[in-house]
């Protein structure tokens, strides 16, 4: 019996992630082209697959209702990305301002294989991440740094 799981990344071996940051421009094309910037795009141009990773930061209380906004927020371009042949995938993943990974953390680190000793640690520095990303606005909550003109 085999109990090797399928996850998202079998299949291929030319995945390439990109990032919207500055210093990545990577995103594929056919994300390029619309105005949308995923959080995080992991590609196969040989599968046509694109998985689309968006971060989201709520309070606690809002984790919900922000999970379902970032679902709707691409939708649209799920369903352009599938009528012109790729495999599209939007994965909000939550982890509230104060710390707390949402179980989409979770699942979306499962469905990419990554599992055991590894996801532990990739959900507690996540976890840690957050908590210090949001002290670290907080103690800057007046500096005109954080707030727009």
């Amino acid at each position: 019996m085999n109990t090797h799981r399928k996850g998202l990344l079998n299949g291929c071996d030319d995945w390439v992630v990109s990032a919207d940051l500055p210093e990545w421009e990577r995103h594929p094309d056919v994300i390029r082209k619309t105005s949308l910037r995923p959080d995080i795009v992991i590609h196969s141009a040989s599968t046509q697959q694109i998985i689309m990773v968006e971060l989201t930061v709520p309070y606690e209380s809002r984790m919900e209702e922000a999970h379902a906004f970032k679902d709707r927020k691409y939708l649209d371009l799920t369903k352009e990305l599938k009528k012109d042949g790729y495999e599209a995938k939007v994965m909000p993943v939550d982890i509230d301002a104060r710390g707390l990974v949402g179980s989409s953390a979770y699942g979306l680190l499962s469905k990419l294989s990554i599992g055991g000793n590894k996801r532990t640690k990739a959900l507690r520095l996540l976890a840690e991440t957050a908590e210090k990303s949001s002290h670290w606005i907080w103690i800057r909550k007046n500096e005109r740094l954080l707030h727009k003109d």
